[in-house]
């Protein structure tokens, strides 16, 4: 059990013991004896403040307790309660003070020791609960409750052979038990004693001899000290008996994983998913540690489809089977295919945003752009405004050039945050707009837009390098331009498009030299598939203005147009042979 466990079970043992200490409150002997009067009025407010407990009215109870303590200042049950009052408010120190007075008051009572002891564990005193739970566990050597919570305590300030001896004092109390026996093998793995490790699997193996999982969790023991030869013929005479336990078939998985057999780790990782004695969380857990060699298993395509129609058979409803079987479709670039099983995914549970995204984006990258539109309608529908999904909307409507809807949609989302969240994706989505309003020749809208980008995400290197290219093209604030230009070089200096800003703004300064420079370094980092015409015609154009390498000038040119950027102002360019300096 752990301690934020024994914190909960301690806190019902204080609302229990309430209901007790109100005998304690009218037995206990005073320094003062109480008048009849006061008596009378002390009881009437204690069991008033009971009541009002009760049914859940605690500032009125705190009132009534408050009321008895004028009367009688050092009844230990009034301090409890009041303790539990101040508990319920917040107030922690004072709950901790008045505990500690109470158990002054009374030292040998059980629920206000374990009471404190409940309070130092949420305040971390460990040291201080021990001191209580120390003699307590002299007193009350009965109650097993004692018992973990001081190997609990023990574990937590790493006095683990105290812990033991614990658990081999409770031990003698309880029997044969499988949580201490675990508890007691983790604490011996824990100090690498091997030796005694073993020794306590071995009294589970004794007790229960018909029960293979424990001969299992040794065979895996020894399978972790490397003693290889020892595990598997402890896992083959597991399946003499037992040829079908799918604790061994994982066991022997992961055997062969280490010997570097992966074919025969793959054969024992199907076996066990197509074991009908393993529950399905345990199949998931499996799935999850091996479904990157199960999908990229050379030779057993078939084979491993075969294992995931028929997870999605046995179990149609668990939506992670789906999940795992769309993920093994899409490696296969089977698309279409892996999009039906997010789809079923989405009948079990329409509001799982990663399978919408999952989805989104199989149509997204086949530029199915009707298809996403609709999708994120539906993602928007069902997970009540999520804002993603009005970004790829967004984005979507402006690749398809409807840039007054794509307008509308970044404008929805950008009104559905709330103050401070998701500066980022604010960022982002302030950035397409402002592309779409140079898009629609709205530089005065795009640049206010642009900052409004940059001051949610200043690290924002797309919404730098967009302000800065398009202030370039219009000559505006060049030397504002270029310190946004040169963050996003320095933080990315192979990217040719940040290059190829921060060269054409050199350019528009009339720093031919350093604009040729950068222009030369951003062709040097194109990648493959990037489009070369902009960055071909920017070096014509550097080159024409340094006024020596007019026909590189031309031949750059030609280089981009030819390649399939055929403006008019490039062909103009080529034909006339440049222009006058």
């Amino acid at each position: 059990m752990k301690i934020k466990e024994f914190i909960l079970y301690i806190f019902l043992l204080l609302i229990v013991s309430c209901n007790s200490t109100k005998n304690a409150a009218l037995q206990k002997e005073s320094i003062r004896a109480l008048t009849e009067e006061e008596q009378r009025e002390f009881d009437f407010n204690f069991y008033e403040g009971l009541r009002q407990k009760e049914e859940g009215q605690f500032a009125q109870a705190y009132e009534s307790f408050l009321k008895c303590r004028e009367i009688d200042s050092i009844d230990a049950g009034l301090m409890v309660e009041i303790a539990f009052m101040q508990l319920s408010a917040g107030k922690k120190e004072e709950a901790l003070k008045v505990m500690q007075q109470a158990v002054e008051l009374e030292p040998n009572n059980w629920w206000y020791n374990t009471n404190l002891i409940s309070l130092y564990i949420q305040e971390k005193k460990y040291k201080e609960a021990i001191a209580i739970g120390e003699p307590l566990l002299k007193k009350h050597s009965e109650k097993e409750y004692t018992y973990n919570v001081l190997i609990q305590l023990y574990k937590e300030t790493n006095q683990f052979s105290k812990a033991i001896a614990l658990y081999e004092k409770l031990e003698r109390i309880t029997g044969i038990n499988e949580r201490i026996i675990f508890d007691k093998i983790r604490l011996y793995l824990v100090n690498n004693n091997i030796k005694k490790a073993h020794t306590e699997i071995d009294k589970l193996i004794f007790k229960f001899p018909r029960d293979n999982k424990y001969k299992v969790l040794k065979g895996d023991m020894l399978m972790q000290q490397g003693k290889m030869l020892e595990a598997y013929e402890l896992y083959q005479s597991i399946l003499e008996s037992e040829p079908q336990n799918p604790f061994v078939q994982v066991s022997l998985s992961e055997y062969y994983k280490a010997m570097n057999e992966p074919d025969k780790s793959l054969e024992y990782t199907m076996l066990a998913l197509r074991n009908g004695q393993l529950d399905m969380a345990a199949k998931f857990d499996i799935l999850s540690q091996h479904i990157e060699n199960i999908i990229r298993a050379d030779g057993k395509i078939e084979e491993t489809e075969n294992l995931f129609k028929l997870l999605v058979e046995y179990y149609p409803l668990e939506e992670a089977v789906h999940g795992y079987y769309g993920a093994f479709l899409q490696y296969l670039k089977r698309d279409e295919e892996a999009a039906l099983s997010y789809e079923s995914m989405l009948n079990i549970n329409p509001k799982n945003t990663q399978t919408w995204l999952n989805l989104i984006q199989i149509y997204f990258a086949k530029k199915a752009y009707e298809k996403v539109i609709q999708l994120t309608d539906r993602a928007i529908e069902a997970t009540e405004d999520n804002l993603v999904f009005y970004f790829y909307k967004g984005i979507t409507q402006e690749l398809t050039e409807n840039y007054t809807e794509a307008l509308r949609t970044h404008t929805t989302a950008l009104s559905l945050f709330k103050p401070g969240e998701k500066p980022e994706l604010k960022s982002d989505i302030y950035t397409h707009l402002g592309d779409i309003y140079m898009k629609m020749e709205k530089p005065e809208e795009a640049f206010a837009i642009y900052e409004e980008a940059v001051t949610h995400n200043p690290n924002n290197l797309i919404a730098l390098n967009n302000y800065a290219y398009y202030l370039s093209l219009e000559k505006r604030d060049l030397q504002k331009a270029e310190r946004m230009s040169a963050k996003t070089v320095e933080k990315e200096p192979r990217n040719s498009t940040y290059l190829d800003t921060y060269a054409w703004i050199f350019y528009q300064q009339g720093n031919y030299s350093l604009a040729k420079f950068y222009i030369e370094r951003a062709i040097d980092n194109m990648k493959e598939d990037q489009d070369s015409g902009v960055l071909l015609e920017h070096y014509g154009d550097i080159l024409w203005m340094l006024g020596n390498h007019d026909m590189k000038a031309i031949e750059t040119w030609e280089k981009a147009y030819n390649g399939g950027y055929q403006t008019e102002e490039l062909k103009n360019k080529i034909d006339n042979k440049g222009w006058k300096r």
